[in-house]
């Protein structure tokens, strides 16, 4: 079953290179098998200017569909206590991405969409004006992936071969057992913590994957930690759960 994935890149805490080829090739691979999607590039290095690279990647040949770069602007409360600490000591609640409507209207088009740029405003009079804030990667995606209604979030880890083992490795969870991991995987704690929200705010699933795992963990072939809502046993028990898209 395939739907709408929302996938950020550069996940885990450390910043790693992104390699383009295997995220594209992923991409490329669940897009061929009917998913749409968002896929969010790392705002600043190593990502800084990974997102025109990987929207011509994405591309199936010079006469195929492009990918659509989009820079967002994500909505932000101008009381909100974070907006009084220096960029990247603090982070806002993310309420709203701007854009979120025209990415749905493309995506829905059957273009795949690269988020170039994540710019934090607050309201100004009729419009809006930027502030100098970071925004926490991991919740202003899983605030895109609510705002799109999608069905999976997708966090891809450092390109280093494997989601490291531990907490944040390979397999099945539920949202009450992500939620207890918070503690004992402080690396991948904001990641959890946004696909505890989403998961209870109405998506069917949040995965922490690498780059070359990532179709495998969205078709149900197995790779990484696949988060869900609920589960009815454990995997050996169950029928293979489907997965939608983030």
């Amino acid at each position: 079953m395939a739907g709408t994935a929302v996938v950020t890149l550069g996940c885990g805490g450390e910043p790693t290179p992104v390699d383009v080829p295997a995220v594209a090739d992923s991409v490329r691979a669940l897009v061929a098998t009917g998913w749409r999607v968002v896929l969010l590039a790392p705002p600043a290095p190593p990502g800084a200017g990974v997102a025109g690279p990987l929207a011509l990647a994405l591309g199936q040949s010079r006469s195929g569909r492009r990918a659509v770069p989009v820079v967002t602007h994500t909505l932000v409360d101008p009381a909100d206590p974070a907006l009084a600490h220096p960029p990247a000591t603090a982070f806002p609640e993310p309420l709203a991405v701007l854009e979120a409507e025209a990415i749905a209207a493309v995506v829905k088009s059957g273009f795949p969409v690269v988020v170039a740029g994540q710019i934090p405003v607050v309201p100004n009079g009729a419009n809006y004006r930027a502030v100098a804030v970071a925004v926490d990667d991991a919740a202003s995606a899983r605030r895109l992936a609510g705002d799109l209604g999608a069905e999976v979030l997708v966090f891809v880890a450092g390109d280093n071969g494997a989601v490291p083992a531990g907490p944040a490795g390979v397999g099945e969870i539920d949202v009450n057992e992500a939620e207890r991991r918070l503690a004992e995987e402080p690396r991948f704690a904001p990641e959890l913590r946004a696909a505890v929200r989403f998961l209870r705010a109405g998506g069917e699933l949040a995965v922490i994957v690498t780059a070359a795992g990532l179709p495998g963990a969205l078709d149900g072939a197995g790779g990484g930690l696949r988060i869900h809502r609920t589960l009815a046993g454990r995997r050996s028990d169950a029928p293979v759960l489907a997965a939608g898209w983030c």
